[in-house]
């Protein structure tokens, strides 16, 4: 089977996504010169998509690199202009540089792409909140989290087993689903926080 687009580059598939998944994988776990090497492999591998460029400048911004991290993030949309995480990513850049306007230009494209991703909700809510502007922050902050519970809810989360026929709870993915509601929680009662203290 041939891989391939009519300009020669491999084209997105299982194998890319697969990648992409265990260099975020090994980032997130610490592992940074193995996330680093895959996200390359991705770029190498995958020329024309932007997913290994967005994660390198993830990774750039983390360690507060922000120059660099912007280049990435602007590689990737001259790949795919309507990247809707490099586009909110950008965004975070000029949010840390405390250029606002630019950063909700970004979230707001973002959005126009898709209406739904909770980053750029809740990233326009701090931008909006800087300005002095708390309705529109109030009601993308809100927005943000109820796009958040919805995602969890329609993961696969661990049923109830059947005691009566010896099932089982994989205590892996109760974990799982317990340590996702636990982050939510807290990211709600920092975002109040931060809201009443005005530092949002």
């Amino acid at each position: 089977m041939n891989n391939s687009n009519s300009t020669g580059t491999k084209t997105w598939d299982h194998e890319g996504q697969l990648w992409l998944a265990e260099g975020t994988q090994a980032w997130e776990s610490g592992n940074r010169q193995e996330a680093t090497e895959i996200f390359n492999r991705i770029m190498d591998e995958y020329p024309d998509r932007p997913e290994g460029y967005n994660k390198l400048g993830v990774m750039y911004a983390e360690t507060g690199q922000l120059g660099k991290a912007e280049k990435y993030f602007l590689f990737a949309l001259s790949k795919e202009a309507r990247h809707v995480p490099s586009l909110t990513n950008l965004g975070n850049i000029y949010l840390e540089r405390g250029q606002l306007d630019e950063a909700i230009k970004h979230y707001t494209l973002a959005l126009q792409t898709d209406p739904e991703y909770p980053p750029a909700h809740r990233n326009l809510a701090i931008a909006y909140r800087r300005m002095g502007r708390i309705a529109p922050s109030v009601a993308h902050l809100k927005r943000s989290q109820r796009l958040e519970t919805r995602q969890l809810r329609t993961r696969q989360t661990p049923r109830i087993p059947n005691q009566e026929q010896g099932e089982k709870v994989s205590p892996h993915r109760t974990r799982l689903w317990l340590r996702q509601w636990i982050w939510i929680i807290l990211g709600v009662v920092l975002a109040i926080w931060l809201l009443g203290r005005g530092k949002l």
